[in-house]
């Protein structure tokens, strides 16, 4: 019955769109006036064979594929003539999300010919792939007083399948967008953001189920994954990544006002998928407030969780940071990857994180792939530090100490203490601060790695810095604790950039393949293609290509605002397009430590072989 349907509505829907364009007034929802003679083809319930397989002509899910490589088996365009990239379109998205308060994060789909992408206002797109013609636009009408997103205003993408478009919005809401018109479907309530809560990773579809997880950060609110139907938004189950006490982990946090009642374990990524086990497994944000928490672990903050996807029921966790006080958590998505390793076929799971460090699991039991010895590290009593941290076998991507010729004059002292330069895992309390690196921003932030399976390498989007923290007493912050309300348990010392970097990590040792260096932190994450290239962007605006295996740069672009958001490829009648969202940061800060112009804007280009 869905498939008659949905072929009746297909073929009406052609003839609207290749004869008059649909009045707006007619959507439920925002603005989705269809403008171009183009045929949107409906996607299907796509099954985990479809969403498990490489990308080629088509790019259907957030990660290219639902084990999140961002490889494509597309080779047209190579690291041999990829100079003779050309810009084939470049469009404007009506002014959406331009403000300094966005950031511009989203991933497009194509599938059959159409592109759909999302900006940081939650405003949705159909575009003709081939020409970047608009056809419809979804106009979210969110409030603009939202206050409790952590880190700017930001959509990461947008998810796809039988005939709709899956749209995760800041105010908490998840919508399903007709996908021929760009009307609303079915609209759910995940949370409302007045709780602390907002959505900003790119929902995940699989085998008719919607994921989504809740962000926001130190709002007083425990992180989460929900499923929901995706043909009604019926929800199916929640699985919270602060357990309550009596669940699996209780007792890891301590009772009282600091304890699993202040929240943590934000989801900022999408999930990957492995079809095989029907396991979802995604990493989780740091227990909050920073500093002043009670003792313990802290699970399951900071960690990978792999989940039953049908079920939500644990299957496995690594945590790898431990009662986590220095925001080194690791929010970028999880990737996943078959390799041999010493002769061996292993299964694995890796994700690049804030530490400096590629942490890869065996995604089978959620074991260490090549090694992850606990360390002994430095301890403070007052800050409950746990005694050792996993620290991966092989080496680092990004420096991890703090640099002391920058913690001089005002920034010696914070709030009259002098602070003491350390290196990764420097403890502080509300007397001592310290300086560290990585800083909370760096190595490796939300943005995504990719993972190409003709070199075995991993392409990591980082950057290098530090930061000085004192902590708050935790009777302050007690006394100001509310639901919604920001608190981190911290003071800010000096926070300083040193370059940003594309690193190519090789999966079978965890070494550092090659390094090509930026003035400005590499924000932007990267994809990967069978044409042995590598694509990554900058906050500057400059837009690059990489040979995936030397390293060598092959080609440069520079773009009218900074590039904040992973890249993509697909191709139309045989084309293959290069394409890339180029909206800007809303760390903007950062262009006053490296002296560089940080543009915002609303654009879309795609490039192509002249």
């Amino acid at each position: 019955m869905r498939f008659c349907r949905q072929g009746f509505t297909a073929l009406v829907a052609v003839i609207v769109i290749a004869v008059a364009a649909s009045s707006a007034s007619a959507m439920t929802g925002g603005l989705a006036g269809m403008r171009a003679a183009h045929a949107i083809t409906v996607a299907p319930a796509f099954t985990s064979t479809d969403l498990n397989a490489t990308p080629a002509a088509d790019w259907i899910s957030n990660g290219g594929s639902v084990n999140n490589q961002r490889y494509s088996s597309l080779n047209q365009i190579t690291s041999a003539n990829a100079s003779g990239l050309k810009q084939a379109w470049h469009i404007h998205l009506n002014g959406s999300g331009v403000a300094a308060k966005y950031s511009a994060e989203a991933t497009p789909l194509v599938y059959k010919g159409t592109m759909y992408i999302a900006t940081g206002n939650d405003d949705t797109f159909a575009l003709d792939a081939a020409t970047g013609q608009q056809i419809w636009e979804y106009q979210s009408n969110i409030e603009q007083t939202i206050n409790t997103a952590c880190c700017g205003w930001d959509n990461r993408g947008v998810a796809l399948a039988d005939g709709k478009v899956f749209v995760a919005q800041l105010d908490g809401n998840l919508v399903a967008l007709d996908q021929l018109t760009g009307g609303v479907v079915w609209k759910v309530p995940v949370f409302n953001w007045r709780e602390g809560v907002t959505l900003t990773s790119a929902p995940l579809y699989y085998n008719g189920v919607v994921y989504v997880g809740s962000t926001g950060g130190e709002y007083g609110f425990r992180g989460s994954i929900t499923a929901y139907k995706a043909s009604n938004g019926d929800f199916l189950w929640r699985f919270f990544t602060v357990p309550q006490p009596g669940d699996i982990g209780g007792q890891t946090w301590a009772p009282g006002p600091l304890g699993f009642a202040t929240g943590g374990g934000t989801v900022w990524n999408t999930p990957s998928v492995d079809p095989a086990q029907n396991m979802i497994v995604f990493t989780t944000g740091n227990a909050a407030p920073w500093s002043g928490r009670g003792p313990g672990q802290n699970l399951f903050s900071s960690s990978f969780v792999a989940l039953n996807a049908t079920t939500g029921q644990l299957k496995w966790w690594y945590q790898q940071i431990h009662h986590d006080i220095w925001d080194y958590d690791c929010p970028a998505p999880t990737v996943m990857f078959d390799v041999s390793i010493g002769g061996v076929a292993r299964k694995g799971i890796g994700e690049p994180c804030k530490t400096g460090w590629l942490y890869m699991l065996d995604r089978t039991n959620g074991q260490p792939l090549i090694g992850i010895p606990e360390v002994k590290v430095p301890q403070n009593k007052a800050n409950n530090t746990w005694p050792t941290q996993p620290v991966p076998v092989g080496e680092p991507f990004s420096a991890q100490c703090a640099k002391a010729s920058a913690f001089k004059g005002k920034q010696a002292k914070m709030s009259g203490y002098k602070v003491k330069i350390g290196c990764i895992w420097a403890p502080y309390d509300t007397t001592h601060p310290a300086a560290f690196a990585p800083s909370a921003q760096g190595g490796a932030d939300w943005n995504p790695a990719s993972y190409n399976p003709n070199t075995q390498k991993m392409y990591v989007c980082a950057a290098d810095s530090d930061i000085a923290q004192l902590g708050i007493p935790a009777a302050k912050q007690t006394s100001s604790y509310l639901a919604g309300k920001a608190f981190f348990g911290i003071q800010f010392g000096g926070f300083h950039f040193y370059r940003g970097h594309v690193t190519a990590m090789d999966v079978t040792t965890n070494k550092i393949a090659w390094t090509h260096t930026y003035k400005s932190p590499c924000y932007s994450g990267t994809f990967t293609t069978a044409g042995n290239l590598v694509f990554v962007g900058q906050v500057n605006g400059e837009y690059d290509a990489f040979d995936a295996t030397t390293g060598q740069q092959v080609w440069s672009s520079q773009l009218d605002a900074g590039v904040a958001a992973p890249g993509m490829t697909y191709s139309v009648n045989g084309k293959q397009y290069v394409a890339i969202y180029a909206g800007g940061s809303t760390f903007a800060f950062e262009a006053t430590i490296t002296g560089e112009k940080f543009p915002h804007g609303d654009s879309v280009y795609t490039f192509a072989l002249g």
